[in-house]
């Protein structure tokens, strides 16, 4: 770990390189970063909320608000998966000439992720604002410590995904399916009291299981300052636990297995 800090430089180079080289050939460049979940979420609102009408929640708060405040978390999450599982795999050339942690992959995978997720939570404020009514306000504060724990269960996700994707090379063409499936799982498109309020038993037990149920509520108070059925302070434990368990699994897991990475590169 104390190597990984030393070289933080290297994986913040490393990251913006990336960024930019994976953006070269198209005409918006880097703001496909913001684009991407923009566009999903005007997807699943064109469905959600003009075809079905479902303009405002109980609480009061637009649909849209509601939607994109949960799809840019997601996202994130998303892409931090999505770039970890490439992270080392398509490395092999600097993983043979360069000497150094190979967390460093990962990470600047994680980075990577982590501007382009900055950059959407301007973007919310720019779309729900005028439309929605939705500004910042004093539960903003919640940002913070919530960016902290989230980049710490990305960081998790990430090295987990790393470290399996190099002997099971298949698991880069499963992540979307997951990541599909764990969207529908998550109250975004649908809201947090549908989880809370259920009369099915599973379900209700399903959101102690699923880290995005408090990660996303917590966002969404700190963003549109509604809690939408969720507890906060048994969210942000939640949240915290699952954080550090997935970080802490990840990093021992990655760090023990690094050194027999070689044979399967």
């Amino acid at each position: 770990m104390r190597d990984l800090w030393d070289r933080r430089e290297f994986a913040w180079y490393l990251a913006m390189g990336n960024l930019k080289a994976r953006n070269a050939s198209t005409a918006l460049g880097l703001l496909w970063w913001v684009l991407n979940p923009m566009l999903l979420g005007g997807v699943y609102w064109l469905v959600f909320g003009v075809i079905f009408d479902r303009g405002e929640l109980e609480e009061g708060v637009s649909f849209l608000a509601y939607l994109l405040s949960g799809m840019f978390p997601f996202f994130f999450t998303q892409s931090s998966m999505t770039a970890g599982v490439n992270s080392i795999v398509s490395n092999t050339k600097l993983l043979a000439n360069l000497r150094f942690p190979r967390l460093v992959l990962p990470l600047s995978a994680l980075m990577e992720s982590l501007v382009g997720f900055l950059t959407s939570i301007l973007v919310f404020y720019l779309i729900a604002g005028p439309i929605s009514g939705v500004w910042p306000s004093h539960t903003i504060i919640w940002l913070l410590p919530l960016l902290v724990i989230h980049v710490v269960f990305n960081f998790g996700l990430s090295t987990v995904v790393a470290r399996v994707a190099v002997p099971f090379r298949d698991l880069n063409n499963l992540v979307p399916y997951l990541t599909r499936l764990w969207l529908y799982l998550s109250p975004i498109i649908y809201p947090a009291s549908f989880i809370v309020d259920s009369t099915n038993e599973w379900v209700r037990r399903s959101a102690g299981l699923n880290p995005l149920v408090s990660i996303l509520g917590l966002y969404r108070y700190a963003l549109v300052g509604e809690a939408f059925a969720i507890d906060l302070a048994s969210a942000f434990l939640n949240a915290t636990l699952w954080a550090t368990g997935v970080a802490l699994l990840g990093v021992v897991w990655f760090i023990r297995y690094e050194g027999k990475m070689a044979r399967y590169l």
